[in-house]
């Protein structure tokens, strides 16, 4: 299994801090946040861009992903506003841009939140009109898109693995794959197992994190509900390949990161361990 962590965990120090702390953890990888002080896709000069690439050869870090903020910035792909949607197409295609020049193998994003002011037909439609241009840019510039299911709390429209196989059936690029988010399947009450089974080969990335079964809270493993070791060995027998990235959040990881993801790395590895799972040597 490989390793790797969200650098937006580290929001309050600088995405150097960020790779430092990957290489001390023995990370296989990093997902860098594309957001202020991070990595801004429209801050991302080729000033930036070769620091970001300096970092991670220093570092013997792979950069598994760019996952451009879209959660709490101005854009989604199923706005009701087609200026909306207009820009998140724009920002969406430079994001693929800034990762094919950090080397990140895919962004990692999701649908937005419509709304309730549409209807659930023109919704769909919206998405797949405004993910289409995106995919075809993904397809020239060779880098994946991996789209993440929500909590209903956080969007309407993708929440299930069976939405994800639709929207793969209904986008049908090479380029576009799905993901599993840990917290998403526990709050929905569906089976892990059923992400595997209804993407296959199109299972993209994986966020690691605990979840309290209620809320879209993204917990230190251990502190929530979800049975890890089970898990791991599940992820293993399903002969899954590519990264597990530990997402977490929250007021006390967002005040020392450096301890918290200390503990959470500590946590997985005995999970992981218990369950006969190893991390691929970097």
């Amino acid at each position: 299994m490989k390793l790797s962590f969200l650098s937006m965990a580290y929001g309050r120090y600088s995405l150097d801090k960020a790779f430092l702390e990957a290489e001390r953890l023995g990370m296989n990888g990093i997902e860098v946040w594309g957001a202020r002080p991070h990595a801004y896709a429209f801050d991302c000069d080729d000033r930036m861009i070769a620091h970001i690439n300096r970092m991670a050869k220093d570092a013997g870090l792979e950069v598994c992903a760019y996952t451009p903020e879209n959660c709490v910035y101005p854009y989604s792909l199923c706005s009701q506003s087609e200026k909306e949607r207009r820009d998140t197409i724009e920002y969406y295609k430079l994001s693929l841009d800034v990762a094919h020049a950090i080397g990140a193998r895919l962004i990692q994003i999701t649908p937005g939140d419509p709304g309730y002011e549409g209807n659930e037909a023109d919704d769909w439609k919206h998405l797949c009109e405004t993910l289409a241009p995106v995919c075809e840019h993904a397809e020239k510039v060779g880098v994946d898109v991996v789209m993440e299911t929500l909590c209903p709390i956080e969007s309407l429209i993708l929440t299930r693995s069976d939405d994800l196989q639709r929207l793969l059936r209904d986008v049908p690029s090479p380029r576009l794959y799905g993901m599993m988010d840990m917290v998403n399947p526990f709050v929905m009450k569906e089976s892990f197992s059923n992400y595997f089974d209804r993407l296959g080969d199109k299972m993209g990335h994986i966020h690691l994190t605990d979840s309290d079964g209620v809320t879209n809270a993204h917990l230190i493993p251990g502190d929530g509900l979800i049975p890890f070791e089970e898990l791991f060995a599940m992820i293993e027998k399903k002969g899954y390949d590519r990264y597990c990235s530990i997402e977490i959040s929250g007021d006390a990881v967002h005040a020392d990161p450096e301890m918290f993801m200390e503990l959470c790395v500590k946590r997985v590895r005995g999970m992981m361990e218990r369950a006969g799972v190893k991390q691929q040597a970097r």
